[in-house]
């Protein structure tokens, strides 16, 4: 099963437990713990989505070139030597 399929069945079981919850909320009433649930199954869902959004559009990172060209003197000026300490100007 591809990861398309699966999202889809995932979006399905939370559309379905969404449907059983507000069965049960109309049922009781505000319940403490029904409310609880459909609290979770609100995050479940926005997670899905943006699970679904990073699938479908992977986030590539912008690659740098980096030159081969030497460094500027100047820019080691205030580095010390590995094991010798900083160098005296």
């Amino acid at each position: 099963m591809t990861i398309s399929e699966e999202l889809e069945r995932t979006r399905a079981a939370l559309l379905g437990l969404e449907k059983s919850l507000m069965a049960l909320r109309n049922q009781l009433g505000p319940h403490l713990d029904v409310l609880r649930l459909l609290d979770d199954l609100e995050r479940c869902t926005a997670d899905l989505h943006r699970l679904e959004q990073q699938v479908r559009a992977p986030h590539r990172p912008e690659l740098m070139a980096i030159p081969d060209d030497d460094y500027d003197p100047d820019f080691w000026a205030d580095a010390e030597h590995e094991g010798l300490g900083r160098t005296a100007p």
